[in-house]
């Protein structure tokens, strides 16, 4: 009797279909793993992009947060320029300056913080008693004609990004005085006695320039924008509006006169 046995068929072997599996398994893990890679580079790069978002967001308000901090303390530096001028500290006053710092006012420029920026306080502003701070005359704020414009003026601050500098204005409304130059015995013996002071009020802008020194803000440059000077001291009933010369000599001509005149335009 014939056994008959079953034929081989070509490419079904068992190590032909192990392979076979082998080589499956190869090809979707090979796909499988492009699919991850590509899904995970999906994934990463927004991530990526977050952080440099979020990192670019702190940065600015970095930023913003020094740029208030730089303006908190000019503004800081300036009420201590006005108040140790109201007090007629004068040398303390000179000390707020960078050394080649420069000051106008009354049409000259005094340069140089311990020559002419000291002159201009310490032997000008002293003589005259200049630097009070006193408010505007009423007259100036009730729609005369003569309103003080400065008077609404809103501070101004801006820091550079640099940190290392800023620009400012604030309004000013102060007493200047001017000692009387005359010969005659009756003035010379009032400044004996503190007085022969010629004096008025005078309301303007502070145009300002500021330097970082170290970590201390100077004043680099502060120009007194006069807008109206008035006959006017505080307690008397009126006051109007008048011409006060300007610098017309230079030191040492002027013992306590600018370094120099500016020349109309």
């Amino acid at each position: 009797m014939a056994i008959l046995k079953p034929k081989s068929v070509s490419g079904n072997s068992p190590m032909q279909a192990g392979a076979g599996r082998r080589s499956f398994i190869r090809k979707t893990g090979a796909a499988l793993s492009a699919v991850f890679a590509s899904a995970i580079a999906g994934v990463s790069k927004p991530q990526a992009d977050q952080d440099g978002v979020l990192g670019d967001q702190v940065d600015r308000l970095s930023r913003q947060i020094a740029g208030l901090e730089d303006a908190d303390a000019i503004r800081r530096l300036h009420r201590l320029y006005e108040s140790r001028l109201d007090q007629g500290m004068y040398e303390e006053v000179v000390g707020l300056f960078a050394d080649d710092a420069e000051v106008v006012f009354n049409g000259g420029i005094f340069s140089g913080k311990n020559k002419g920026i000291h002159r201009l306080y310490c032997d000008h502003f002293r003589s005259g008693c200049t630097g009070r701070k006193i408010e505007p005359p009423r007259e100036f704020q009730s729609g005369s004609g003569f309103e003080f414009a400065a008077a609404g003026q809103q501070d101004i601050v801006e820091p550079a990004p640099d940190r290392k500098s800023a620009q400012a204005r604030f309004a000013y409304s102060m007493q200047v005085g001017a000692p009387i130059i005359s010969d005659w015995q009756l003035v010379e013996m009032a400044r004996l006695q503190g007085q022969g002071v010629v004096k008025w009020w005078e309301g303007g802008i502070h145009e300002v320039s500021y330097v970082k020194e170290g970590d201390a803000w100077k004043i680099k440059r502060l120009e007194y924008r006069a807008t109206l000077k008035a006959n006017y001291t505080p307690g008397r009933a009126y006051a109007a509006p008048i011409a006060v010369p300007a610098f017309s000599k230079t030191y040492p001509e002027d013992s306590t006169g600018p370094d120099r005149l500016i020349v109309p335009a």
